[in-house]
């Protein structure tokens, strides 16, 4: 494959060259997106249609292991955290929680079993073989006991797998209560988005039985070099050089998942596919029926085919796995060697000790460990995220709220106020402007204004004037600046709870679904046949009165305000990676990727009429 990949991985520049004219679909260049602020400051690298924003480290020679201390330094802080949890699982109900441990234990001491049934049986069948007389007896109980280990493993087996789905689904309910809490409360009284918590109760599970799992592997492990090293046709030695390959292969692994990082395209072809397929789904379904465009969607999906060309779209974590030279995997696999020359060596210096019996017993033995050793490296990798998990499944209780509750219940007593006729509401000298809004005009100036209790009240105005805000206001998903004042009744709305405030609401939305194109584009699908004729799409604007909403964005009817959102990010400490957190945050913004301001309900429906 010509695509790029972590095999030529190389800083990227913080800027690419400059295009030679902006972004159409007609000539098919598309400007380069410069890098804020926040995202020259880490570590860039182009994987394909991605690009890793990594933090910048200092340079030194143990980076490795003092990322590796940092690593486990921040897991053992996490101890108490991470020891409450297990217990609030534990109280759960003790019994099934001692047994799933139990059961994954004996998983563990399993294949130390296998390990000496096998060796014992071996054995028997050479000495049997070389005095011309087998051990009937001494094989036929090695292989009885074969079977019924192998007959308690699969009891055991089945034991788990019937009794953790009923253990699962406690441990999901108990923190889907928690996490639940959480939301409604956030949902309630927050606007702050970074409040938001993506933590899911399967997150708990998943945790928990990872760590289970990390238990098993550590004990499994232990268990097979206690084992081999007192055995006759193991040793120390041997156990010392069988554990040599997957020692090296954790050296010289890198994993990107357990690196903090942000990872996103700004490949367009990439993003233009993204963008075509999702028009396929149901979301838009009524919309491409109306429109009668799925024939254009099939003729542009092919186009962006063609222009995204040989560049790598395929996993960006397998990308960066990839070794830049094939030095490493060469000692890894001379190292895979090192059973063998020991048993070669031994053959030639101990020959009467020595027999094929050995050879397939040690081998079995070095199978063993190597399988092991890899399968704990692999769930040890995983106890960062695990422990991280469990971080934000307990920080949905300090969510902070931007709006604060009230203390008053709506309506009041009668004897407070007369709430037979309705509600009484005044808006006194109130502006506002939307949070993170680029626009240089608030929603809102100076506006006052007085509907009376019991009476029915139109508020008219333009698209993009206010109307809605209020009614934001009103509902308290938002508050009024310092100066103005929402009175309820008489009294200022923030003293009101919130619960009772907004029951005392009916509220009625209408919205119409962007397809995530540029303007020009959802203007254009109208009349699919003209999608590409700028001009006509420009006097539809005009004619019907778009014209000007368009001009404020910077790339005008190019803006995309629904684009494909591939931002992600991992591993992420909100204290120590505040550079990523505030990149992703700002990827992860819609309207502010390609516009300057952003949509009011009003203008939008302007603008698809």
């Amino acid at each position: 494959m010509g695509a790029p990949t972590a095999n030529s991985l190389d800083v990227a520049n913080a800027k690419g060259p400059p295009p030679e004219d902006p972004a159409t679909p007609e000539n098919g260049k598309y400007e380069d997106r410069v890098l804020t602020d926040e995202e020259a400051e880490c570590m860039p690298l182009q994987l394909g249609v991605w690009r890793v924003l990594l933090p910048r480290e200092p340079a030194s020679k143990y980076k490795r292991l003092r990322s590796a201390m940092d690593k486990w330094s921040a897991v053992a802080l996490a101890y108490p955290l991470v020891l409450r949890f297990l217990l609030e699982i534990y109280s759960l109900d003790p019994r099934m929680f001692i047994l799933i441990i139990v059961l994954k234990l004996w998983d563990g001491m399993e294949s130390v079993f296998l390990l000496y049934v096998s060796s014992r049986l071996l054995q028997i069948i050479e000495v049997g073989i070389r005095e011309g007389r087998p051990d009937v007896n001494a094989i036929t109980q090695a292989i009885i006991a074969r079977l019924i280990c192998v007959t308690f493993t699969a009891t055991t087996k089945w034991a788990r797998e019937y009794i953790s789905p009923v253990f699962q689904s406690r441990v999901e309910r108990h923190f889907e209560d928690y996490l639940l809490r959480g939301k409604s409360c956030f949902i309630a009284v927050s606007t702050d988005s970074s409040s938001k918590t993506k933590a899911t109760a399967d997150d708990a599970w998943n945790a928990f039985d990872g760590l289970c799992e990390v238990a098993q592997r550590g004990f499994e492990l232990a268990s097979q070099l206690l084992f081999i090293s007192q055995q006759k046709c193991g040793g120390p030695l041997f156990t010392a050089i069988a554990v040599v390959r997957p020692l090296l292969a954790l050296v010289s692994s890198h994993s990107l998942w357990m690196k903090p990082h942000v990872v996103y395209s700004d490949n367009p072809a990439f993003l233009r596919l993204l963008s075509l397929q999702s028009m396929s789904g149901t979301y838009y379904r009524s919309e491409v029926i109306a429109a009668n465009i799925a024939g254009w969607i099939t003729s542009q999906y092919h186009q962006a085919i063609d222009a995204l060309g040989s560049v790598a779209s395929h996993d960006v974590w397998d990308q960066y796995s990839i070794d830049r030279t094939p030095a490493w995997n060469i000692i890894g696999e001379w190292a895979k060697e090192l059973p063998t020359l020991y048993w070669a060596i031994n053959a030639m210096l101990n020959p009467a000790t020595f027999s094929m019996t050995s050879i397939a017993i040690m081998q079995e033995y070095s199978t063993s460990l190597d399988y092991a050793l890899y399968m704990l490296f692999w769930d040890v990798r995983q106890v960062g995220k695990y422990v991280t998990d469990i971080k934000v499944l307990y920080e949905t209780a300090n969510i902070q709220n931007q709006i604060v509750d009230g203390t008053v219940e709506y309506p009041r007593p009668a004897d407070e106020a007369d709430t037979s006729k309705g509600m009484d509401i005044e808006l006194r000298n109130v502006s506002f402007a939307y949070p993170g809004d680029k626009a240089k005009e608030n929603a809102l100036r100076d506006v006052s204004l007085h509907i009376p209790a019991g009476s029915l009240a139109v508020i008219v105005g333009t698209n993009g004037g206010g109307k809605s805000t209020i009614i934001k206001l009103l509902t308290r998903m938002y508050d009024v600046a310092p100066g103005g004042a929402v009175v309820i009744d008489g009294l200022p709305i923030q003293d009101y709870t919130l619960a009772s405030l907004r029951q005392a609401y009916a509220l009625l939305t209408q919205d119409h679904e962007l397809f995530p194109l540029s303007l020009a584009e959802n203007i254009g699908l109208g009349y699919p046949e003209k999608v590409d004729d700028r001009e006509m799409i420009m006097q539809a604007a005009r004619d019907g009165g778009a014209a000007e909403l368009l001009s404020k964005f910077k790339y005008g009817i190019e803006t995309n305000l629904d684009p494909v959102i591939t931002a992600s990010g991992h591993q992420l400490d909100d204290d120590k990676h505040k550079t990523l957190t505030t990149v992703l945050g700002k990827l992860e913004k819609r309207t502010e990727v390609s516009g300057k301001c952003s949509m009011h309900s009003g203008e939008l429906q302007r603008l698809v009429s």
